[in-house]
């Protein structure tokens, strides 16, 4: 098969798998935060209410390892809302490493456009 055949496959097709494949890149990308990189975003994040009630809350399953990554991704995504509920120290959340906050919300956006694309194709 070359090329030339994968893209003259019709559009819809093309749109399943560009989704399919992107919601499986998240989910590696996922995993490999939350085996890797989790407890060292955690310790970055020490002062927060929020991360270290999940942290203690959570335990080290790969479904509560995900939890506690999505705790962390809302304290770093959402500084001042949650600045104002009081549930993070901001300057700690502003001291955060800018390569993994975008690394977080690279993560996030991909699986939203793979997610969005999905759903069209359901839909169509």
């Amino acid at each position: 098969m070359s090329i030339d055949d994968f893209l003259n496959l019709p559009a819809t097709s093309l749109i399943a798998i560009s989704s399919a494949s992107a919601v499986i890149i998240t989910t590696i990308i996922g995993l490999f935060l939350c085996y890797r990189k989790l407890e060292p975003m955690e310790a970055l994040l020490n002062k927060c209410r929020l991360v270290a009630f999940h942290s203690s809350y959570w335990g080290n399953s790969p479904r509560e390892r995900m939890m506690r990554l999505c705790a962390v991704y809302v304290a770093v995504a959402l500084p001042r809302l949650n600045a104002r509920r009081g549930v993070i120290d901001r300057p700690q959340v502003q001291a955060f490493p800018r390569s993994t906050k975008l690394m977080l919300h690279g993560t996030a956006l991909i699986g939203a456009a793979g997610l969005i694309g999905l759903i069209v194709i359901y839909f169509d």
